[in-house]
């Protein structure tokens, strides 16, 4: 008889708790969600592979209002510099957004439920 045996996070799990989903977006200067809240989520990463700055935020603050920074105020949020990127584990499992710099910015995100 054959076996297959498979970890949490690995290519033949059925279930939420996957890792390594890559999203690709356009950020604007006004700022948004850039994606959505994930309860499993276990860690989440944002990369600028653009030449300007570009911000990201929780959705929600400490005490569960709206976080709205802008560029303007930028409190709130994570400058990820142009080719640089960070990586938020924890508590990071609701939705993020983020704003730019300039018209144009892009922003690589990777999250993981493992």
């Amino acid at each position: 008889m054959t076996m297959i045996l498979v970890g949490v996070g690995s290519p033949g799990t059925i279930s939420s708790a996957n890792g390594g989903k890559v999203t690709g977006v356009l950020v604007v200067t006004t700022g948004g969600q850039v994606i959505a809240a994930n309860p499993p989520r276990q860690s989440i990463t944002f990369h600028n592979p653009g030449t300007t700055n570009v911000f990201v935020y929780p959705m929600l603050n400490a005490t569960g209002g709206a976080n709205s920074p802008s560029s303007a105020n930028p409190s709130g949020s994570f400058q990820v510099l142009p080719g640089g990127l960070i990586t938020v584990t924890g508590e990071c499992q609701g939705a993020w957004g983020a704003f730019g710099a300039s018209a144009t910015n892009y922003l690589t995100i990777m999250e993981s439920n493992v």
